[in-house]
């Protein structure tokens, strides 16, 4: 189920586009049962990169009514994707000396010299101790294969996950990746400052 009325309420509440969903009946969805609710904004700024999009996800949601009112989450998910664009607005903030390109097998990282292409490695986005890792499948320097070099990996730059995080996948499409993760159970008030207090929980490096 959609609908515009509530897309409106919250995005006028939260101050940010957003697109609502949720399956079940109108009765359950009155009573404040909802089951599979899901909320879509499209851009986010963060200290790490833009996002392309955010998606937030749960096996259930109840909203009871009160002073003040709750919201209690079961299965909460939140997935995150980055764009191209942004990956390569990075890359040149940092003056890295490759290109990432954001492909359907995985990353692949190019450098070159003068213009002409001296290495490619393709690479896959994983995470380890809770950290991103490039880790290399395939390695080539001035078009020969070298597989020494898919022996090490890199640590990205990038934030870990929220102490509470479990990385559920990470799928690699072009010129995007996108990463799902579930945390814990949560409730809490719909008061002043929840939105402040939701994202130090899932995306405490935003801003």
């Amino acid at each position: 189920m959609r609908s515009d009325p509530i897309d409106r309420i919250l995005s006028s509440y939260l101050e940010l586009p957003i697109r609502a969903s949720w399956e079940g009946s109108a009765a359950d969805s009155i009573r404040g049962s909802f089951q599979e609710p899901r909320l879509e904004l499209d851009g986010l700024a963060s200290s790490w990169l833009p996002l392309e999009r955010v998606e937030f996800s749960a096996d259930h949601a109840r909203f009871t009514p009160g002073v003040p009112p709750r919201i209690e989450v079961e299965g909460p998910r939140l997935a995150i994707s980055v764009g191209q664009s942004a990956v390569d607005d990075w890359v040149r903030r940092f003056r890295m000396p490759f290109r990432l390109r954001l492909g359907e097998r995985g990353l692949q990282l190019e450098t070159k010299v003068a213009g002409f292409p001296v290495g490619e490695i393709e690479t896959k986005l994983e995470v380890v101790g809770g950290w991103f890792v490039l880790q290399p499948r395939r390695a080539s320097i001035l078009g020969v294969p070298n597989y020494v070099a898919t022996l090490f990996r890199s640590y990205l730059p990038l934030p870990p996950l929220p102490s509470d995080a479990r990385l559920l996948r990470i799928d690699h499409c072009p010129e995007e990746v996108q990463l799902t993760f579930a945390v814990d159970d949560f409730e809490e008030t719909i008061t002043p400052g929840l939105m402040d207090r939701l994202q130090a929980r899932l995306l405490p490096w935003s801003r």
